[in-house]
């Protein structure tokens, strides 16, 4: 495989703009005193909202960073490849991540007290909780990107499609952030197709004007520490709270709020009257996790992040590694972890099998369980209360 640099491609010219869209280079005037900590306004000739992370772990990327990262990527890591080869094929893929059929009558049946979730892949998280259905940062899409002919593109299939005829009827959408990767506008739009204005939508605050601009009107805001509630169907209800983290928002050039750190950025705690699931978003690792877990846990389940961490240096402030994923694992009081943000899109330089492997290294050494924090195929189940597996989960062996 050659290792001259990719600079004229598509691929390499993406993960420079993904990456500027991960750097918080905007000029920050002194906030307010009535302002949260992580609030600000930036701007010369005019304020605009912006927000900041508040941890002594937070990097500015600069764009020389982005630059000397973006320009002399390997053509390989900007398709994605393996441990094994630098130049596998959808076979090789396959083989690694083998995909799993979906229980769509676990589904439609789901247990009264107990948390379902399926992994769909990236960070896409069908759960089932307290007679609700929802769904983490859906992004069904072949590429994670603003369009379709360019930008990292899918390993993996999803586990389903949005036309699948047995998905359940879906409660309500949590987003995290606004990247590409995490926020899809096909998806967005196919599912408010489906299911219309019936299905909620919580989002970081700024983010809801975007919504709106797609035609969506059901659509809540929140800042970090914020909670909602919605109703179950037996009368009751989940608390929904937005949970900091430590990354970065931005979405291209246009738009509304499209500009670095214009919109906020978070994790999802979503808390029934017996069980608690939390979605990390996308971060990486710094202090906040232990009060999440204080605050908030513990939790019967979490999904975390553990791949997109190459290079480190570049990589460390925003995405954590799977022994971070680890340490985020014990500071929430999570009982049962889920890994998620692997095998499905092209987005740093490490083998996108290496995750897989390293979560379960990091696991060990930390004297956790077997099965105490997964890496779920593609399709499969994890089916747990308080702390018990009802069925054994279906984990990549990579």
């Amino acid at each position: 495989m050659s290792s001259a640099r990719a600079r004229p491609s598509f691929g390499n010219l993406f993960s420079l703009l993904r990456a500027v869209t991960m750097t918080s280079g905007a000029t920050t005037l002194k906030q307010p005193l009535t302002l949260p900590a992580h609030h600000s306004t930036s701007g010369i000739f005019w304020k605009t909202r912006t927000f900041e992370n508040i941890w002594d772990t937070w990097k500015d990327i600069t764009f020389k960073d982005v630059y000397k990262w973006a320009s002399t990527r390997k053509s390989h890591c900007v398709k994605g490849y393996l441990m094994s080869t630098t130049t596998p094929t959808a076979a090789d893929f396959a083989e690694a991540f083998p995909p799993y059929p979906v229980d769509w009558k676990a589904l439609a049946n789901p247990p009264s007290d107990a948390i379902q979730a399926v992994w769909v892949g990236h960070s896409t998280v069908l759960t089932q909780m307290q007679g609700l259905t929802w769904i983490t940062d859906p992004v069904f899409s072949e590429r994670a990107s603003p369009v379709q002919w360019a930008g990292p593109k899918r390993v993996t299939p999803p586990a389903f499609t949005l036309e699948a005829p047995a998905l359940p009827r879906l409660d309500f959408v949590l987003i995290s952030h606004n990247h590409y990767d995490h926020l899809d506008r096909a998806s967005v739009k196919s599912l408010h197709a489906r299911f219309g204005e019936a299905l909620s939508w919580y989002v970081p605050l700024g983010l809801a004007t975007w919504f709106r601009a797609e035609g969506i009107s059901n659509v809540r805001e929140l800042d970090w520490w914020e909670e909602a509630r919605h109703p179950s169907p037996d009368g009751s209800s989940v608390r929904l709270v937005l949970t900091p983290a430590q990354h970065a928002t931005m979405r291209g050039l246009w738009g509304p709020n499209a500009g670095r750190r214009q919109t906020l950025w978070g994790g999802w705690a979503v808390l029934g009257s017996q069980r608690r699931f939390w979605f990390a978003g996308d971060t990486g690792y710094c202090t906040v996790f232990r009060e999440i877990g204080e605050r908030l846990g513990p939790f019967d389940l979490a999904a975390i992040p553990t791949a997109a961490y190459l290079p480190r240096d570049f990589m460390r402030a925003q995405h954590v590694n799977p022994a971070e994923a680890v340490r985020i694992h014990r500071d929430v009081r999570s009982r049962r972890s889920m890994a998620i943000h692997l095998a499905t899109f092209p987005l740093t330089d490490e083998p996108m099998d290496e995750p897989v492997g390293e979560l379960r290294r990091q696991a060990a050494a930390a004297g956790l369980g077997d099965e105490e924090f997964v890496s779920l195929r593609h399709g499969a189940s994890i089916v747990t209360s308080g702390g018990v597996d009802l069925v054994a989960p279906v984990t990549l062996s990579c």
